[in-house]
């Protein structure tokens, strides 16, 4: 009987533990006064910059954050990517004070450097030998995406 009664407990709780799970998947908006908000992914919520601000859509409503108060966004509960291409390549991504840095990209691959707005930047391909830096010391503050074989990596200029 004491089985039963704990297989019972147990079938019940699975259901809010998926809803959870589900939940954790969001992007987070921190601003610098220690504010968090948060929006479920099930909610599509698209990002934009126009005239200083972070505006962010979702299918239900549309809210703005002026960009100087944000301290950072993150989507959370989801997997970039970057530990694959790590894995896959050997490869590794990281950010110096000005920039990107791409270590052990193999020989012709091909990386990209794009705005926010999705306009192609700058293009470069590896010699398989040397890292890849990419500067944004002469480039305006905001959000870059540097993408290599079909993984992107987003980075912010403050």
């Amino acid at each position: 009987m004491k089985k039963i009664l704990f297989l019972l407990m147990a079938l019940a709780l699975l259901p809010t533990v998926a809803r959870a799970d589900d939940a954790a998947q969001q992007l987070v908006v921190w601003l610098k006064n220690g504010q968090k908000t948060y929006f479920d992914l099930s909610e599509q919520p698209r990002t934009s910059f126009s005239g200083g601000l972070l505006v962010i859509k979702t299918n239900a409503m549309e809210t703005s954050y002026q960009r100087s108060n944000i301290l950072r966004y993150t989507y959370e509960g989801i997997s970039t990517g970057i530990e694959k291409v790590m894995k896959q390549k050997n490869m590794t991504v990281g950010q110096t004070s000005d920039g990107a840095i791409l270590r052990n990209v193999p020989k012709d691959t091909v990386v990209k450097l794009y705005d926010v707005n999705g306009l192609l930047l700058e293009t470069r391909t590896s010699d398989g030998r040397s890292p890849i830096t990419i500067s944004f010391a002469r480039r305006h503050a905001g959000v870059y995406i540097v993408n290599v074989n079909e993984q992107s990596f987003k980075f912010w200029k403050r």
